[in-house]
């Protein structure tokens, strides 16, 4: 299988582990690829590398994750500069307790507003890199409140980033909400002719988790979203969407009562590539039909290709 090209950002929620394999799932018939939560970028990022659209246009409601994407991409050396700064500095600090200092004054520098993009995207780099688990969330006052992670040494791969700002370039990047990008790109776009790959909030299994704060102090509703996916189709029925979301009978509850199509991208992924190991189950919805049998054939014919 082609190797993963991971997210400059770490991010908890990541779709590395099972996005190979994931990608045979996505309608390439389409020319328009359209994501409006972008979170970690490693969608978009293998999706750019594989070449597979000629348009690209993406969203995300986090401000500091979209201005850390327009700071790569237009220019990301002068971005380094900065984060390389901050690594070095933290790196040379000599105890957990000196590092756990230099964390929360960068926290408070990043909560207090005051720097430019630049200088913003690079500690928010750092916040998630050196944050506990690659978590971002906030409080109720907005602030980011992600305790210290512990990490020893933090490091920025420069080629890696070079390497992704130039496979952004021709990508259109947004900071609004959902509703507001499908109204915008739908004005911009063609959408009988896109495929519009979803990845909302994952909804909330437990009763600690349906009180946590994590990019906005309103809760994601995906009773209204699901509904918003439904009005657009009816309007442009062309066009194709996946929404991924972890397996659970809330999710049932939720997405499965529109009649859409449900794969098991976990059952895919097996099929694919047997010995790989995964613990929690995805699932997605789609408005298309796809075949187990056929993404296997394409992917053998695929490595026999290789060979």
């Amino acid at each position: 299988m082609d190797k993963v090209i991971s997210s400059p950002i770490r991010w908890t929620g990541s779709k590395k582990k099972l996005l190979n394999e994931m990608l045979y799932t996505f309608d390439k018939e389409k020319d328009i690829y359209i994501e409006p939560f972008l979170g970690s970028g490693t969608v978009l990022i293998n999706v750019l590398n594989k070449k597979i659209y000629k348009k690209h246009y993406v969203n995300d409601i986090n401000s500091s994750l979209i201005d850390f994407y327009k700071a790569l991409k237009e220019d990301c050396e002068g971005l380094a500069e900065y984060i390389i700064e901050i690594c070095l500095e933290y790196n040379t600090l000599d105890t957990t307790e000196e590092k756990s200092d230099f964390y929360y004054l960068m926290r408070e520098r990043y909560n207090e507003e005051l720097l430019d993009m630049y200088q913003k995207s690079s500690v928010f780099w750092f916040l998630m890199k050196a944050g506990y688990n690659g978590v971002y969330r906030i409080n109720l006052n907005g602030k980011f409140n992600v305790p210290f992670g512990k990490k020893n040494t933090i490091f920025f791969d420069l080629d890696k980033a070079k390497n992704i700002s130039i496979l952004i370039q021709p990508v259109e990047f947004y900071c609004m909400s959902y509703h507001d990008f499908f109204n915008t790109v739908s004005n911009k776009a063609d959408l009988n002719n896109s495929f519009i790959y979803c990845d909302p909030p994952y909804i909330p299994e437990t009763k600690s988790m349906q009180h946590q704060v994590l990019y906005t102090k309103n809760r994601f509703d995906h009773s209204e979203f699901i509904l918003q996916v439904l009005v657009m189709l009816e309007s442009y029925c062309g066009f194709s969407f996946m929404i991924s979301m972890s397996d659970s009978p809330r999710t049932d509850e939720l997405y499965n009562v529109w009649g859409l199509n449900k794969i098991s991208i976990c059952d895919i992924i097996r099929n694919v590539n047997p010995k790989k190991k995964l613990i929690s189950k995805e699932i997605a919805f789609l408005n298309y039909v796809i075949s187990a049998e056929q993404i296997k054939m394409d992917a053998l014919e695929k490595l026999n290709s290789y060979n």
